[in-house]
């Protein structure tokens, strides 16, 4: 599964405020992020469909 870094880049580093380590897959961070940061868990499900 592709990281958060190879998603975002350096912006990855910003998710760190809720948990989320750049070199977490996508999926972890999306689940993480749907309890602490749900506007955040859509942003990334949505880039990472984009990108697919």
């Amino acid at each position: 599964m592709t990281s958060v870094l190879e998603l975002l880049g350096p912006h990855a580093y910003g998710l760190w405020k809720y948990g989320i380590g750049p070199t977490d897959d996508v999926e972890t961070a999306i689940t993480k992020l749907r309890a602490t940061a749900p506007h955040l868990a859509k942003f990334l499900s949505e880039v990472a469909q984009r990108r697919l």
